[in-house]
């Protein structure tokens, strides 16, 4: 009986450990996962006559201006405003992203 007891604590101490180390990477990787997805939903809705690549290094140039604590504020929120457009115009983009050297720290 007393076998069997311990067993089950350890068990129990394993999952706990197991979901430490989970939680921990979360947390790590979130600002990273959501800055992945923020990314290619605004390469899917930019427009078509702007590069790909020039949306990227505006995308980048913009969510790394400011503080490190504002960037997942600002992709939260960009990834808001994205939800809810079928596709950005041209005007929608540079008000969001400002071409890079505008001299403007954020979009929204």
């Amino acid at each position: 009986m007393r076998r069997s007891f311990e067993r089950r604590i350890a068990v129990l101490g394993l999952l706990v450990f197991a979901f430490l180390i989970a939680y921990m990477a979360a947390r790590h990787f979130s600002s990273t996962l959501v800055g992945f997805v923020v990314k290619h939903a605004l390469l899917q809705k930019a427009p078509p006559e702007i590069s790909p690549i020039q949306v990227v290094k505006r995308y980048e140039a913009w969510v790394n201006a400011g503080s490190a604590e504002d960037k997942l504020m600002k992709m939260l929120d960009l990834s808001n405003y994205l939800e809810k457009v079928q596709r950005l115009t041209p005007a929608e983009l540079e008000r969001l992203l400002p071409p890079i050297g505008d001299g403007r720290s954020s979009g929204s």
